[in-house]
């Protein structure tokens, strides 16, 4: 090997490795917490494919108990950059659609008691770290 190519070697090696690289901060989870001395439960919306027929789908949560939202495939920060914001609905035990029969969308509060609807940015989740709280 010439001296000029183990000088580009060293060069190219000695670039590759000094630079630093920043990781993007990248969150999977979004912890849903039920400060409430209640049982209610978190849903989310679930629309039909071509049609404006809904439903809301979700799961119990205790009185003061937390659940994760994980996502599995993508980072909530992927997952939220260009698209519509992440609605999540606290809905009262007594009142909430049956499961997998889907209605009008505008229908969402006839068929369920919502306690709360967030509609929440990315920003909204960063400035909560994440954290979703009801009340």
């Amino acid at each position: 090997m010439s001296h000029i190519k183990i000088i580009n070697c060293i060069i190219l090696y000695t670039l590759l490795f000094s630079s630093t690289c920043k990781k993007q901060e990248c969150h999977y989870d979004i912890s849903i917490n039920n400060n409430s001395n209640t049982s209610v439960i978190y849903a989310k919306k679930a629309i039909l494919d071509n049609t404006s027929k809904c439903l809301l789908g979700g799961y119990v949560l205790k009185a003061n108990e937390k659940y994760i939202e994980h996502s599995p495939r993508d980072c909530w920060e992927d997952r939220l950059s260009n698209v519509s914001p992440l609605e999540i609905f606290i809905v009262d035990t007594a009142k909430f659609n049956s499961p997998n029969v889907f209605y009008d969308c505008d229908s969402i509060e006839i068929k369920n008691n919502i306690l709360k609807h967030y509609v929440l940015t990315l920003d909204d989740l960063k400035q909560s770290n994440f954290i979703v709280t009801y009340p």
